[in-house]
């Protein structure tokens, strides 16, 4: 798998070390290990405090700006002038202007390439190859946007949610193209990831875990092509059967 970016470029969660008491079969052991960091960082739109963003403490700005769009508070076609981190707040300066988001619509299935069912079982593995956090801890969620073997953008978080709303912030800030990229994602799929899903723009999700019933109906509505129980040799396809040749 390349990556667009070097891994260098990548900026993963945090990890603590802390101390805990272990018990197993009646005897008791004191124990050191990495755990997530989460904090609390306000969010001020346009100078105005809009909510308080419970997060993994990285990568604060796109995740700023994902969460504004995601949940509608600033305009599609808005300009971002500034985004800075003050005080330990995280400030978001938009205007109406070109819009910042480019991503296309998840909905044109003839639009997309189909990828080959062996190329996306080589994604399989991809999450666990990157996330040091995640092996050490236990305790974050991964998202990876992949286009052609190539990884175009990759975060992670403590909350599934923010893992979306950073990589939404990333599409719009580096104006990356998604209308050829899958998504590949730890997480379950309820009805709430792939509403985040198609903010984005990505035609095709494939997690490592499994949907809802919601959330397959909702895949369905939006056109989004739904991959779950995403392995080296395996998945499950739910929806949009189009996009993915199965037989090679």
């Amino acid at each position: 798998m390349k990556k667009a970016a070097t891994e260098e470029n990548f900026v993963f969660s945090p990890c603590s070390d802390m101390t805990y008491t272990e018990y197993t079969q009646g005897r008791e052991k004191s124990e050191i290990r990495p755990i997530a960091e989460e904090t609390a960082t306000a969010l001020f739109l346009n100078g105005k405090q809009v909510t308080t963003l419970i997060s993994s403490p990285h990568d604060m700005m796109p995740l700023a700006v994902g969460y504004c769009l995601a949940e509608g508070l600033m305009p599609e076609n808005s300009a971002i002038q500034s985004t800075r981190m003050e005080d330990g707040a995280v400030y978001v300066e938009a205007v109406s202007g070109p819009a910042i988001e480019k991503a296309a619509a998840a909905s044109s299935a003839a639009a997309f390439t189909p990828i080959a069912a062996s190329a996306l079982c080589r994604c399989g593995g991809l999450l666990d190859s990157l996330s040091a956090a995640h092996h050490s801890s236990h305790g974050v969620h991964e998202g990876a946007l992949v286009r052609d073997g190539k990884i175009l953008a990759y975060t992670e978080d403590i909350g599934r949610h923010n893992v979306l709303d950073r990589l939404r912030g990333l599409v719009a800030l580096q104006s990356i193209n998604v209308s050829q990229a899958v998504l590949i994602f730890s997480g379950r799929v309820p009805q709430s990831v792939i509403t985040k899903v198609h903010g984005i723009g990505v035609p095709v999700i494939a997690s490592r875990a499994l949907p809802t019933t919601l959330g397959i109906s909702l895949a369905e509505t939006y056109g989004i092509t739904l991959v779950c129980g995403l392995r080296p040799d395996s998945f499950r396809l739910f929806t949009h059967h189009e996009r993915i040749c199965l037989t090679e």
